[in-house]
């Protein structure tokens, strides 16, 4: 049975909520006190030019150029996007960074339509008894499923990977992909941000195991491709490059969403090999250099040799 409180022990516990409410309340008020504070200037800006700037054809202007529609005089509601396109843009010209930009709601509903529309060009296709051929498009939620729900279709002897015209994708997408072929853990990559570094390493016992990897690469072979490239040729013996020099793009971006559908991209790390490698500008060499039609027979041809 519940014990009942006397009239003093009554009023003792509801001055102790009282004093943890106005503590909260206190530090609500001075939270919001500094953040408007610390932005006062840019707030200020943006009701003064969105409510009190005459030229509002430069406006109408602006909006329609950095966001391609017209707000129909709604300059405060989508000022901030505004200035989040104007800032990107002058990074990119200033840095030559052309992964920092805003996405407008059409354009990123257009990026998840074609991410995919690409992954769902992965194959999977067995070439003889003892070998398998991995095609991979990119690396996106859907190729991970791909991967995941035809996973014993790729326990065969050897395997050919297919990585040529791969643009990269995203960064934990391939890590989970290469944890299948890696040892516990091994380390798949390491990513370098402002603050602090964030390494990737294979979390389960090894799932694929062949006698012979051969990758076969080229030129728009880049990023989380190159990324994947490095960590099972860094971590494995039995794997061969066959085709041209990789892109050399060893930095990663993040994309964070917005309100109404707007979405901004950022360069926000630089990722090393296995080896502790930036390939950023570099690419990787192959092992075997090929140029043009039948790189496929020439992976073959060289598990064969090594695998008669």
């Amino acid at each position: 049975m519940k014990k009942k409180l006397t009239p003093d022990q009554q009023l003792k516990k509801y001055k102790k909520k009282f004093r943890i409410l106005l503590s909260l309340f206190i530090m609500f008020l001075s939270a919001v006190g500094i953040y408007f504070y610390l932005n006062y200037d840019y707030l200020v800006f943006k009701h003064f030019i969105t409510g009190h700037y005459i030229y509002t054809e430069a406006l109408d202007s602006l909006y329609s150029q950095e966001l391609k529609r017209d707000v129909k005089g709604k300059y405060y509601n989508y000022f901030d996007n505004v200035v989040i396109s104007t800032v990107t843009k002058a990074i990119r010209e200033v840095n030559n960074d052309k992964y920092t930009y805003l996405y407008i709601p059409e354009r990123l509903e257009e990026y998840k339509r074609q991410e995919k529309e690409e992954a769902s060009e992965s194959e999977i296709r067995k070439l003889n008894e003892k070998t398998v051929y991995l095609k991979l498009t990119n690396y996106s939620k859907y190729t991970f499923k791909f991967i995941k729900d035809n996973i014993d279709k790729l326990k065969y002897k050897n395997i050919i990977i297919d990585l040529r015209d791969n643009p990269g994708g995203d960064i934990s997408v391939m890590a989970k992909i290469s944890d299948y072929f890696l040892p516990d853990n091994s380390i798949i990559a390491v990513d370098k941000l402002r603050f602090f570094n964030w390494t990737y390493k294979a979390k389960r016992k090894q799932i694929l195991e062949f006698d012979n990897i051969v990758i076969l690469q080229n030129v728009n072979s880049a990023s989380s491709s190159e990324n994947m490239i490095a960590a099972l040729n860094d971590n494995l013996d039995n794997v061969t490059l066959i085709g041209e020099k990789t892109f050399g793009k060893g930095i990663g971006q993040y994309t964070l969403s917005l309100k109404k559908g707007f979405a901004v991209k950022a360069t926000i790390l630089r990722w090393f090999t296995p080896d502790g490698i930036n390939i950023h500008g570099n690419g990787i060499d192959p092992d075997v250099v090929f140029y043009g039609d039948g790189i496929l027979e020439k992976a073959l041809e060289i598990i064969e040799k090594r695998d008669p």
